[in-house]
């Protein structure tokens, strides 16, 4: 079943620099070292999942195209809400609830924080939000900094945020110093 998933995904989202593969197994990867149990067949499928739904808010679309493709792969119903949580909860102000919710809630801010963040929202910036400029794109990763930072949960995640958090911070000092 994860292959199917990861297929569905990489069919969708392969090539997306920003919020494709590379950022799902990213994801998933600093998922398992938050420290949280979990059912895996949940979280796989929530972080391979999150991205995928066109529209806004993406969370709520992504929800659907997740349960859409679950059901249709016969994925296990008792699962779904669970993994419908999630993804609806991912983003920076989302309230999770339930572990696998939180492992993926807190792991998808920490990529946005440190080297992986800044090259993510530059990429972000300019093709999610239409950001022209590098004032703009100075302007994304405060926004960006400011939420990653103030709403992980996890003791584990803010342990692991620390050195990113400072490496966007001189990201965002230099950036500013040279656009003056």
């Amino acid at each position: 079943m994860e292959q199917l998933i990861e297929g569905f995904a990489a069919k969708k989202l392969g090539r997306e620099l920003a919020a494709g593969m590379d950022h799902f197994r990213r994801v998933y990867k600093l998922t398992k070292l938050l420290g949280l149990k979990y059912d895996r067949q949940v979280l796989h499928a929530a972080c391979f999942l999150h991205d995928l739904g066109e529209g806004e808010p993406h969370q709520e679309a992504a929800a659907k195209t997740a349960e859409k493709f679950l059901k249709k792969i016969k994925y296990p119903p008792e699962k779904l809400p669970l993994v419908r949580e999630a993804i609806l909860e991912h983003v920076s102000l989302g309230k999770p609830k339930s572990n696998e919710a939180i492992l993926l809630h807190d792991a998808d801010l920490l990529d946005f924080l440190g080297a992986t963040g800044v090259t993510r929202l530059s990429i972000g910036a300019w093709d999610w939000m239409g950001k022209d400029s590098l004032a703009g794109i100075l302007e994304v990763f405060k926004r960006f900094r400011k939420l990653a930072s103030e709403n992980l949960i996890l003791p584990k995640s803010k342990q692991l945020a620390g050195g990113k958090i400072s490496f966007m911070d001189q990201a965002i000092r230099q950036l500013e110093k040279e656009i003056d």
